[in-house]
């Protein structure tokens, strides 16, 4: 028979496994007021902190939409004017009326 792998976290407590963050030097007032926060949400510090986190990691900076942007922008044939994407608008709506009226 195969040998069997050894799961890390196999028999560990719950999130034992999981990395931790320390932060130092909090301001008292910050902590009060995030505190304050926490309990207004119904969480606890550590339950408020770690959802404020996972949030902000999901974000999608302004940056990163702006180069994604670009990306898109630069394979974009660059000879297009205004006056053919207000035509384009244009028959758009046309066929979109037209499907309506057809219903």
């Amino acid at each position: 028979m195969g040998r069997k792998t050894i799961d890390p976290c196999e028999g560990c407590l719950q999130n034992a496994c999981m990395p931790s963050i320390s932060i130092r030097n909090v301001p008292e007032a910050t902590r009060d007021a995030l505190a304050v926060k926490a309990a207004q949400a119904g969480q606890s510090l550590q339950e408020y902190l770690l959802a404020q986190l996972v949030e902000i990691g999901g974000r999608v900076e302004l940056a990163e939409i702006l180069a994604e942007m670009n990306n898109i922008a630069s394979v974009w044939d660059s000879s297009v004017t205004s006056e053919q994407i207000l035509d384009a608008i244009h028959d758009g709506r046309l066929e979109a009326d037209e499907k309506w009226d057809h219903l």
